[in-house]
This record gives structure tokens, sequence and C-alpha cells, in this order.
């Protein structure tokens, strides 16, 4: 369709992207050339990395991204250039890896959406609890959301083995360690008693670190 005769042509505030378009990011020897928008929108980080204006003489200039897995930076932008824009089922690994580049490139916002498919109901049924104990440690999320993986922890007949503590905080050790000396005290493993006494060491927990 043609603009009307004598009416000039208006920019979309919100459509017209005035960058050069494209960059090309490498990791392990991988090369990825994709839209600079989206990556300088959501990541301060990149923003330093990569320039605002790239000249346009001479080859592309390609950004190295040392200690980044190739396959967890597909990962990323998988988000971005998803062809099924209303089905984001992945893999739990996905969404791990999503969630690791995310907090490495400071992007609130895919971090959020990785969260959000992590910790959904069900995502989580097969979960290694240790792991959503561990993601609830984020300064964004709260120990609380991880409830039920504290009670599956703290009622199970082995305690922690040497490999899982190395895998926790001290403090979750502690709630983990003072919740399951409760609940082997317990005459009566009712269900409800073992997630009141679980909750009491979270909120415990909580109060000392305020």
């Amino acid at each position: 369709m043609n603009t009307p005769p004598g009416k000039p042509s208006a920019q979309s505030p919100h459509f017209y992207f005035r960058d050069r378009g494209m960059l090309i990011l490498e990791a392990e020897n991988v090369l990825f050339r994709v839209h600079e928008h989206f990556l300088h929108r959501d990541s301060p980080v990149l923003r330093d990395l990569v320039p605002t204006e790239i000249s346009n003489t001479g080859p592309e200039a390609i950004f190295h991204l040392d200690g980044v897995k190739s396959k967890d930076l597909e990962h990323l932008l998988w988000l971005y250039y998803n062809p099924l824009i209303t089905d984001y089922t992945a893999p739990r690994s996905t969404w791990l890896a999503i969630l690791r580049l995310a907090d490495r490139f400071s992007m609130t916002r895919p971090a959020q959406i990785a969260l959000e498919h992590l910790m959904a109901p069900t995502a989580t049924a097969n979960t290694d609890p240790l792991e959503r104990i561990m993601l609830c440690e984020r300064p964004d999320m709260s120990r609380s959301d991880a409830r039920d993986a504290y009670v599956r922890v703290c009622t199970r007949e082995a305690a922690l083995t040497a490999e899982e503590i190395a895998r926790l905080s001290p403090a979750v050790v502690g709630i983990i360690g003072a919740a399951r000396e409760r609940i082997l005290r317990m005459r009566s493993g009712l269900e409800d008693e073992v997630v009141e006494v679980v909750q009491r060491a979270l909120e415990q927990a909580e109060g000392e670190s305020d």
C-alpha cells in the first residue's frame, strides 16, 4: 500500500530500529550471527562488550565470549528465536543453561522466565529436591518456595552425603539438620506435623538472617 500523496511517513516510536542489525558472537569456536537489538536491550554486560555502533566497513567483527559453552548460548538464543512462540516446552537442562547465562550477562527478564519454568509445579515432580532448594537460595527467590523439597530431604531415610553437603550452603545444611533432628524425635510421622516442623525451621532461619 502506498503512502497517500502529500502525507509524509512517520517513524514508529516502538518498531523503527536504528542499529545496524547484526553481530557475530563466538563461543567454543562456534559462530552465532544474531540481531544485536535484543541483547543490547536485555544485557548491560553485553552492551559494554559490544558497541552500539559497529563499523560497516571491512570484515565483520567477532566478539568472543570466553568461558561460555556454545550449547548454552544456543539455548539462550532459542528463547528469542523460538519459532513456536506460544510453546516454550524444553528440558530442564535447557532452562538451567538459560538461567546460567542470564545470570552471567545480568539479563533480568530471561532469568525470570527460566525460573518460572524451573519452579512450575509440573516441572518439579521428579526434580532433584536439592536443586530446587539451591534455586531458592537466590536473592530473587524465597526459601519458602522450596518447602516441599525440604520436606522430601528431611523425611528421607538417608542423611545428606558429603557430595550433597558440598553443593549446599552452610545455612541450608543447618536448616536440614535441625529439621531432621526434630522429625526423628517425633513418634508419629504425620505429614502435617512434618510440614510444620520444616516450616518452623525455615522461619527461624529467616529470622536469624534479618
